[in-house]
């Protein structure tokens, strides 16, 4: 019984979503991303540092008449995780959320990784919500903590991780910015969304796990058996 305990603590912990500063895989060069414009690229920015006020890109819808700052080549000292481009997403009307919709298998288990950042010289926080299948909060799969700078001059992308199982084969991902509504914050980039390995979630036990199940369940029987014959 502690072995098994151990075994199913080792499974949660595996499962659990996790936040990193390391560098993180471009998104762009990704095999099996299913996210379309996923670093926010499309179309080429202008040249120069500078930020744009808008309310669609091309894979992406926004709230309606909402809309976001998409910020590039460095503007205001911040470079992108990921090429040259990323967004604010509150921007000078406050917070907003950005979505569109993936082509997925039902039943498939997915990895969603994606990198977000806080508002260089400003205080308060930053935060970002993911959703899967609508604006709902009950559809809500990971919020991050509240994204702070340790040093007020600097940015800093931290990169997070969540997962979800498919429920049909078009699903709608939500990114919305939740941090305090003052046009500060909330940056994303570098978005992933890939298949992830172990394949399909059952819901029915198939046969031939019913007879994995009944020849484990007759190994503990004589395991059992042995260690009271031995007493």
């Amino acid at each position: 019984m502690r072995r098994l305990r151990t075994l199913l603590v080792l499974a949660t912990a595996a499962s659990a979503s996790f936040a990193t500063t390391a560098g993180a895989q471009s998104c762009t060069t990704m095999a099996g991303n299913l996210v379309s414009n996923c670093s926010f690229e499309n179309p080429g920015p202008s040249a120069g540092p500078n930020y744009q006020f808008l309310s669609t890109l091309p894979g992406w819808s926004v709230t309606s008449g909402n809309k976001f700052e998409r910020w590039s080549n460095g503007f205001n000292g911040f470079t992108s995780k990921d090429g040259v481009a990323h967004l604010e997403l509150d921007s000078n009307i406050g917070n907003t959320s950005i979505w569109q919709y993936l082509s997925t298998v039902a039943g498939q288990h997915y990895t969603v990784t994606f990198s977000a950042a806080h508002r260089s010289l400003k205080t308060q926080y930053s935060q970002l919500e993911v959703l899967i299948g609508g604006h709902n909060p009950s559809n809500s799969i990971f919020t991050t903590p509240q994204i702070t700078n340790a040093d007020p001059g600097q940015y800093q992308w931290v990169t997070y991780q969540t997962s979800f199982t498919a429920t049909s084969n078009n699903t709608k991902i939500v990114f919305r910015g939740i941090g305090p509504s003052n046009t500060y914050g909330d940056h994303l980039d570098n978005i992933s969304v890939s298949a992830t390995a172990g394949g399909v979630v059952s819901t029915v036990p198939e046969p031939s796990t019913y007879a994995l199940m009944g020849a484990g369940l007759l190994a503990l029987g004589f395991v059992a058996r042995r260690r009271r014959s031995n007493v």
